[in-house]
């Protein structure tokens, strides 16, 4: 499939992710006592904006605009319009940003409009797409349910703000926000790495999927889930979330057990440090279920309010950070060398693609991103500004070195391009010798 937007719009989209996340870090580094307080106050939700929709939202975006084709076998029904998305999701998430920063519920409204404008049309594509093409399989649908869950997190946020404008709903703020949060998470982000990421595990180890029918229990188990677990959050019922809560957990089971037998089966057994990002990630998830399931037991008050506020450092800046970041590794070489060299293959020397990026720099992100969520997490638990302020820094050390990376393999954009070759047909085999001593 050819290079979305000529690569320039997944790498427009993943930059700006990337820049959200320097913010955030920086932010946190600077002003560490934001992860110890509470996880309603307006500044710790425009933090939470900045990583979410800012930085893990905005790559998943470049990701997925480039992957969809690969997946569904077609290209993008409109490929032009995911310009106007990068539009609007550039223009809308600094307002939203800034409106949660400043309590300004009409600013709030207004970047979370723009930034659901983008996602629907993000949704129409795919699910566009996907209509056009002809997989079924539980792959293929992980992209059209992924965008259904993300469709859902953006009107339930428009919701939020317009009840905090005045609406009044039938429904308490508290469980529809929780709602709004899982819906994304869980919805969006965990539907789509259990579907493409046995699209991209085997392609980047040379290895095969060796069930299939776990990947489509995994994510049918994870989608009925959602559904009661969303619905039991945002009317507060607490038997549903229960249930849709067990039902997820059985669901990243059969979806973990695939993933270890794929891993299993690679012919490439040694793995990049983006690979192993992407497994401990996944890893995490697994363990952060369990978790999830223990916090429901927790009586209300400040220890289970800790515990939920470290369960949310664990999940947001280690499982999902950890996949996303580690499949960044192999996604944007490719897509820079398919750009820069691509053309030039069989017409110069060009270098290949895993080699444009610096292994070492890589290992010291992983090993300073994985030091500093573990760091943040037990700071917060423990209620230690020490803990909490040594786990920012170590992660806004490690964010410096993977961005480094980054701009050091797009530099590669800018490499000469081939000298023009003038081909002259000969007439003769005296001719042909003449010319090529020539």
């Amino acid at each position: 499939m050819p290079l979305v937007g000529g690569a320039r719009l997944p790498l427009a989209f993943i930059g700006f992710g990337l820049m959200a996340l320097v913010m955030a870090c920086v932010w946190l580094a600077i002003t560490p006592s934001l992860g110890l307080t509470p996880h309603l106050h307006p500044h710790v939700v425009a933090l939470a904006h900045l990583w979410l929709p800012g930085f893990l939202l905005s790559v998943c975006f470049g990701a997925t605009y480039q992957l969809t084709p690969v997946v569904l076998g077609a290209p993008l029904a409109w490929e032009r319009v995911t310009w106007l998305h990068l539009g609007l999701h550039v223009a809308g998430l600094p307002l939203l940003a800034a409106g949660f920063l400043t309590g300004r519920m009409q600013l709030v409204a207004t970047g979370g409009g723009l930034v659901a404008a983008g996602v629907l049309t993000f949704a129409a594509n795919v699910w566009a797409t996907f209509a056009r093409s002809e997989r079924r399989d539980a792959i293929g649908w992980s992209l059209p349910l992924a965008c259904w869950w993300l469709a859902l997190t953006v009107l339930g946020g428009l919701l939020l703000a317009a009840m905090k404008l005045g609406l009044s709903v039938a429904v308490s703020p508290l469980g529809l926000l929780r709602a709004h949060a899982h819906a994304g998470l869980a919805g969006f982000f965990l539907t789509l790495v259990q579907g493409v990421a046995f699209q991209l595990v085997p392609m980047f180890t040379l290895g095969e999927v060796r069930r299939r029918w776990r990947i489509a229990a995994g994510l049918a188990g994870t989608q009925t889930g959602l559904v009661a677990l969303t619905c039991g959050l945002a009317l507060d019922w607490s038997g549903v979330v229960w249930a849709g809560s067990a039902m997820i957990a059985s669901g990243l089971v059969f979806s973990g057990i695939e993933l270890v037998a794929t891993l299993s089966a690679r012919r490439k057994r040694t793995l990049e440090p983006g690979l192993k990002a992407f497994v401990a990630g996944a890893a995490v998830v697994g363990m952060g279920a369990m978790v999830g399931l223990i916090l429901l037991w927790a009586e209300p008050g400040v220890e289970a309010l800790r515990g939920t506020m470290s369960y949310g450092v664990v999940v947001v800046g280690g499982a999902l950070a950890l996949m996303v970041m580690g499949m960044l590794c192999k996604i944007v070489p490719f897509l820079v060398w398919m750009r820069a060299y691509g053309p030039r293959v069989g017409r110069q020397p060009v270098p290949p693609a895993h080699t444009l990026g610096h292994p070492v720099w890589e290992r010291v992100w992983l090993g300073l991103h994985v030091c500093g969520v573990v760091s943040l997490a037990v700071g917060v638990l423990m209620d230690s500004a020490a803990g909490v302020r040594v786990g920012a820094w170590l992660l806004a050390g490690g964010v410096f070195f993977f961005v480094m990376n980054a701009v050091r393999i797009v530099a590669h954009l800018r490499a000469k391009p081939p000298t023009a070759l003038r081909l002259v047909k000969p007439t003769s085999a005296g001719t042909a010798v003449s010319n090529a001593a020539g």
